[in-house]
């Protein structure tokens, strides 16, 4: 059998997580190693629903018939030893020995990962949608898990930049988790990339998202925390770049808000806190040659007015009404102002008269 092959049973069928996968390998040498094992001796590497899938599943023809399978659902795998595997995901320690994906991988020179709560509030799906789309539009790649919340916002931002995005699953392949990301799923798969270190049929349960979230940071050269709560995920992932050597952002929020006390913890403990896109690029000076699109403003070319309300536009969405308040101006003028900085791409409206500052 095809070490490929060999390489599919032994990551896949086998159903091993990767910390047990080395484990077996440092005495196994080899996945056709085990594979060819008599069934006495394979007892002694494996716990009993281990031997029991290794029992049903290390028939050849089941294999081969299982790697086709594959092909039907427009899914390919790679192993760790292939040029088309992730370059930056096998400089970390435990990296996937396989790795199954849908779409296309899009090179980049810098690629950040977005992370935060499943629960966020209406500023954090609003900075993750913006930051994402703004970093896209320079040439970063942007991965994400694809869940609710700060992930979904972040692949959705870079979608709108007409870029493509990477997401990576907590779950088999061919799971569509949570059901609602059906179209950005699509979306994601048509314009970019998904990855997973589990094979089709696997569910999404709980203690497979903090192993994901290791591939997420491994992916990346850099992670973004958005938005997170004190016990979160998101500063798993926060974690794990630490471990891999990765620079770590938060952005901040407000003071009293659950689901910003994570990111100020991790400013706290070092972590760049962000307020515009270049807090990111500006730590990764060599992209900055081949990066694109940015633009040197000088605000003093703005009309007084326009410079007025530009002055007390921040990243926190302000209604019309308090805009006009704190640059003390009439209404009126204050949405003539507003026209004229969103047609130059300095404001943004993201719901009805409410805006942001667009750096």
């Amino acid at each position: 059998m095809n070490e490929k092959l060999s390489w599919f049973w032994f990551t896949s069928l086998l159903e091993i997580n990767r910390k047990t996968q080395g484990k077996i390998l440092s005495a196994v040498l080899h996945p056709e190693e085990l594979r060819k094992l008599n069934e006495e001796t394979a007892k002694s590497f494996l716990n009993k629903r281990q031997y029991r899938l290794f029992l049903e599943t290390r028939d050849e023809s089941y294999i081969c018939k299982k790697y086709e399978e594959l092909k039907k659902q427009k899914t390919d795998y790679i192993i760790w030893k292939e040029p088309d595997y992730p370059q930056r995901l096998k400089q970390i320690y435990d990296y996937p020995f396989g790795i199954f994906r849908k779409g296309r991988p899009r090179e980049s020179r810098l690629v950040i990962a977005m992370v935060g709560a499943r629960s966020c509030t209406l500023y954090g799906r609003e900075m993750a949608g913006y930051f994402a789309k703004e970093l896209s539009g320079r040439g970063v790649l942007i991965v994400s898990g694809m869940a609710r919340g700060i992930d979904g916002a972040s692949h959705r931002g870079a979608l709108d930049a007409g870029a493509p995005t990477a997401g990576v699953l907590g779950c088999g392949i061919d799971r569509i988790y949570p059901k609602v990301h059906q179209k950005l799923f699509a979306d994601v798969e048509k314009q970019g990339v998904i990855y997973s270190e589990y094979g089709p049929g696997v569910e999404p349960f709980s203690f497979l998202f903090p192993q994901r979230n290791r591939i997420i940071s491994g992916l990346s050269d850099g992670i973004f925390v958005v938005e997170a709560r004190e016990k979160s995920g998101s500063l798993i992932t926060a974690d794990c770049g630490l471990e891999q050597n990765k620079e770590i952002f938060a952005l901040p929020g407000n003071v009293t808000s659950d689901v910003s006390r994570g990111c100020h913890r991790l400013i706290q403990q070092g972590a760049k806190l962000v307020s515009g896109p270049e807090d990111i690029l500006n730590e990764f000076p060599k992209f900055r040659v081949f990066s694109h699109n940015v633009c040197q403003f000088d605000k003093n070319s703005l009309a007084r007015g326009e410079k007025m309300v530009y002055d007390v536009l921040s990243l926190e969405p302000k209604c019309l009404e308090q805009i006009a308040s704190e640059a003390r101006l009439p209404v009126t003028e204050t949405v003539t102002s507003l026209y004229y900085l969103k047609r130059q791409g300095l404001a943004e409206e993201i719901l009805k008269n409410y805006y942001i500052i667009k750096i």
